[in-house]
């Protein structure tokens, strides 16, 4: 009774955090604002979001989303390079941006009194930079750099072949960074027409959240983003990738290595798909620390140094990964103990349980959210790759109702099949030479 009458105070809680809802507005020209003002708080969040990520490009565009992502910090027409760091720094503020397979968001994060500067820098580099070609060979480096040093990380490889491994037919199937063979090719043509076919209003939300007049910020982005000219946004299908047949396995050897890395997943429900949240609170149970299955049953009796389960967060072909380290001579208990004990979770589930991680999962949303930094990209994420508000506004309600039903619904339709994807990579091979 104790753990329903908390649950119920806390969906309570959420409830009145959400009470005032989402100021929207759509204007002429395709720009969508997203407003949520808060007074719990005296810092804003700005950001601004785009529909377009690696899983966008065209062949010889590989790692174009992320190189713009970088060109855009290299100057525009009012801020010369260097000089956009500068100015959010002195007024106490972070400024960022991140690239993934199906998104690229830029943002600002700042005092309230100085969230119309964060605004307009956010504006200068998203719609005025000046792409300068010379910018370009330097930057090429950089993200080259980048690309290799990416290579000499055991959790970036084991990541990238997973991909790879899992998606034969989708774009997901490559690395955002792009190949160097790629990066170092690309023209500032190239650049300019990636730039102008993602980079309009049509294809971008402006979303600020925290202590805001709403009608200041109206007024502000009417003056800057809403006066831009938009264009038809090419249409990008993303094509489907079949279930796999049967499992995939791929083993690597790598002498640089001192343990092992395990990364096994199976195809899983889309992000925001009503089975979604069955998943969610089956990965708290299982890999939602140390109070879950795998870190009592696998960390803390030794047969593991590491473990941490996920979705991919996908909008279609998403999968669900369980990552290990372990002693490379425990590989295959380490294997059967994972599979014995999603089974036996499934087998024994009760209600308790359930209720313990519904908890667990939204009092870690409340706390997320409590930084409007959180709430903006829950938010932008929502619009941009769910393309569905209600994601963001009824998560913890489609939460609070998921039953252990829907969990065994989920283990049964994904989970419980043997066509899992699987990489393992262990100490062993030569060294290069040098």
């Amino acid at each position: 009774m104790k753990s329903l009458i908390f649950l119920v105070i806390l969906i309570s809680t959420m409830q009145v955090l959400l009470a005032q809802d989402l100021i929207i507005r759509d204007f002429p020209n395709g720009t969508k604002l997203i407003v949520k003002p808060r007074d719990d708080t005296s810092a804003v969040a700005v950001h601004v979001w785009f529909r377009v990520g690696s899983a966008y490009e065209k062949y010889d565009e590989k790692g174009m989303a992320h190189f713009l992502e970088h060109m855009l910090f290299n100057g525009t027409e009012k801020y010369p390079y260097g000089e956009v760091d500068k100015i959010i720094e002195s007024l106490g503020g972070n400024i960022n941006a991140g690239t993934s397979k199906e998104y690229t968001f830029y943002y600002v994060e700042i005092a309230s009194p100085y969230w119309k500067e964060a605004l307009d820098v956010l504006y200068q580099i998203t719609m005025k930079p000046t792409l300068d070609e010379s910018m370009m060979e330097k930057e090429k480096e950089i993200v080259i750099e980048e690309l290799r040093r990416g290579k000499d990380n055991p959790s970036m490889v084991l990541w990238e072949t997973f991909e790879k491994t899992a998606y034969k037919v989708s774009p997901f199937r490559f690395p955002i960074i792009g190949f160097e063979e790629t990066i170092r090719k690309f023209t500032r043509d190239q650049l300019v027409e990636f730039y102008k076919n993602f980079y309009q209003p049509r294809n971008m939300a402006v979303i600020v959240v925290g202590n805001v007049n709403p009608d200041e910020v109206i007024r502000e982005v009417e003056n800057t983003f809403a006066k831009e000219p938009s264009r038809p946004v090419p249409k990008v299908q993303i094509p489907s990738e079949p279930e796999p047949k049967k499992s995939r396995f791929v083993k690597i050897e790598d002498p640089r290595l001192e343990k092992a890395y395990w990364i096994i997943g199976w195809r899983a429900p889309a992000v925001g798909k009503t089975d979604y949240y069955g998943l969610v609170v089956l990965d708290e149970i299982l890999g939602g620390g140390r109070t879950s299955v795998f870190y009592r049953e696998l960390k803390e009796k030794g047969l593991v140094y590491s473990v941490s389960t996920g979705d991919m967060g996908k909008s279609k072909d998403n999968y669900f990964v369980v990552i290990a380290t372990f002693d490379p001579k425990n590989y295959e208990k380490v294997k059967s103990e994972v599979l014995r004990l999603m089974r036996q979770t499934y087998e024994n589930l009760s209600q308790d349980t359930v209720d313990f991680a519904k908890r667990k999962i939204l009092g870690s949303k409340l706390f997320e959210e409590e930084r409007p930094q959180g709430e903006a990209y829950d938010i932008g994420y929502s619009y941009t790759v769910v393309r569905d508000l209600d994601f963001y506004r009824y998560f913890y309600k489609n939460v609070e109702k998921v039953r252990p039903v829907d969990i065994w619904r989920v283990y049964e339709r994904y989970l419980s099949k043997d066509n899992y994807v699987e990489v393992l990579m262990v100490p062993g091979g030569e060294k290069d030479e040098k």
